[in-house]
């Protein structure tokens, strides 16, 4: 009986203890999460604070997410990845996707976001794993996707660059509202339709979210952080 106790009291203490091993990774996200929400909502009450406390003080919402009501997929449209393979944005499932349509010389805008892509994956450490970045160039006028391509690698060989048609592209533009920022080079190209945010996709497809730009990329991180973990 002695033994039997003993035997039992080591498979109770070993299975304590693989349960605090199995466990450690589990905490140490939670803490994470608990952390990036105790940001967040700190920026929010800080920013209906501070306009009272200092009449000076402004915070444009514009350098806020903006939160889609109800979230919806986008239309399935066959874009070219890189050179020549037919793509679809449901080949991303499972990820959190950062995208930004850009023409495909990807300039001024193009390269800034570009930038901010690397500080936020930067910013989101072992979460980056689990998120893409995406340009895709949509004036056709412009250079072809090899060009895109070797820009955006040059800033890091896990961004993707997508092209497509600018008509094809419109049909994203009216269900989701993206605008005419500006128009080719030359007098008789056709305006490239160009969403002003970077948008954000869900692991499940769904677009969630939109970020400014400008946003600083530690909050654009710790949206994306909450958004991946419910």
């Amino acid at each position: 009986m002695t033994s039997l106790k003993s035997t039992g009291y080591a498979f109770l203490a070993l299975l304590l203890c693989g349960g605090v091993i199995a466990g450690a990774p589990i905490a140490d996200r939670l803490a994470q999460l608990s952390l990036v929400r105790a940001r967040m909502h700190l920026r929010t009450a800080w920013r209906a604070v501070a306009p009272l406390a200092m009449p000076g003080y402004t915070d444009t919402p514009a350098h806020h997410a903006i939160h889609i009501d109800e979230p919806q997929r986008p239309p399935s449209i066959a874009f070219v990845n890189g050179h020549i393979d037919r793509f679809t944005l449901d080949e991303l499932r499972g990820y959190g996707v950062l995208l930004f349509f850009s023409s495909r010389e990807c300039d001024g805008p193009c390269i800034y976001v570009l930038k901010q892509f690397a500080h936020v994956k930067a910013a989101l450490g072992a979460y980056a794993a689990r998120v893409r970045f995406v340009i895709v160039g949509v004036d056709a006028e412009h250079d072809r996707s090899p060009s895109l391509l070797r820009v955006v690698r040059s800033y890091d060989p896990d961004f993707m660059a997508l092209t497509a048609d600018a008509q094809i592209f419109a049909q994203f533009a009216r269900k989701h509202g993206a605008t005419i920022l500006r128009t080719p080079r030359g007098t008789h190209g056709a305006p490239v339709l160009l969403a002003p945010y970077i948008v954000y996709l869900n692991p499940e497809g769904f677009w969630t979210m939109c970020f400014p730009p400008d946003m600083p990329a530690e909050e654009i991180a710790d949206e994306i952080i909450y958004s991946l973990a419910f």
